[in-house]
């Protein structure tokens, strides 16, 4: 049975009543048609649901009460790090990581003064499109977006025990020559035109483990697909 998924990003307790934004009005009763009494699941980044029933609908608010709340832990045992170079197909790169588990994405940029600034714009987009994955395939943890780095910028934040990688179609490595008690995982994701050198030169600086994802050279959405189902494949819960 389908029960609607909506995200409040704010505290909930049982038995409150609480109040859904003029926002949230064309959503609930246009596009996922709510109705007085109908049964909703709430999410607000924690690893619990809220069960809630809807009093009242207005036309700048929406009332509900919260009748009870359960576990439901979807995370997986394995914690992975997208640094995804922008490209043209950022959306679907960044629903899909998010349906498959991904815990941070982080958009990579290039060392143009503008590109931060132009990325800026689309922050908030891809943060709807995170919760909006999260609300579909079920998770009750919202992946963090970070802010737009190079990728001098999130190498250095890499905590110094975490595993890095990056994906050469020539390197020796495969998915399945990870140990298995490596849990903290960085991957990095080049652009449709591949690294530029300053970047391999960065990643090699930083100890990056050259990984390969088969011997075809993928796109960089595609890419970042597999990866990270591979990983959930040999490390995971898939």
């Amino acid at each position: 049975m389908y029960i609607p998924r909506i995200y409040f990003n704010k505290s909930i307790k049982v038995d409150t009543i609480i109040k859904l934004k003029k926002n949230m009005v064309h959503f609930c009763v246009n596009v996922i048609r709510l109705r007085i009494n109908d049964i909703i699941h709430l999410f607000n980044n924690t690893n619990y649901i809220f069960i809630s029933k809807i009093l009242d609908i207005k036309k700048k608010n929406i009332l509900i009460k919260i009748i009870s709340t359960q576990l439901d832990d979807k995370e997986s045992p394995i914690k992975i790090h997208l640094g995804q170079c922008v490209s043209k197909k950022m959306n679907i790169t960044i629903e899909k990581s998010v349906e498959l588990g991904i815990n941070t994405i982080t958009p990579i940029i290039s060392k143009k003064k503008n590109s931060e600034k132009s990325i800026s714009k689309k922050i908030c987009h891809w943060e709807k499109i995170i919760i909006s994955a999260c609300a579909q395939s079920l998770r009750n943890i919202v992946p963090k977006l970070n802010t737009p780095s190079t990728i001098h910028q999130w190498c250095d934040s890499i905590t110094p025990k975490s595993t890095k990688i990056i994906f050469d179609p020539r390197a020796k490595n495969t998915i399945y020559n990870i140990p298995n008690q490596y849990k903290n995982i960085f991957i990095l994701i080049g652009s449709e035109k591949g690294f530029h050198e300053y970047e391999k030169k960065c990643a090699q600086e930083k100890n990056f483990l050259k990984v390969s994802l088969g011997p075809r050279v993928l796109r960089t959405e595609t890419a970042s697909i597999v990866a990270i189902t591979a990983l959930q494949i040999h490390l995971g819960d898939i």
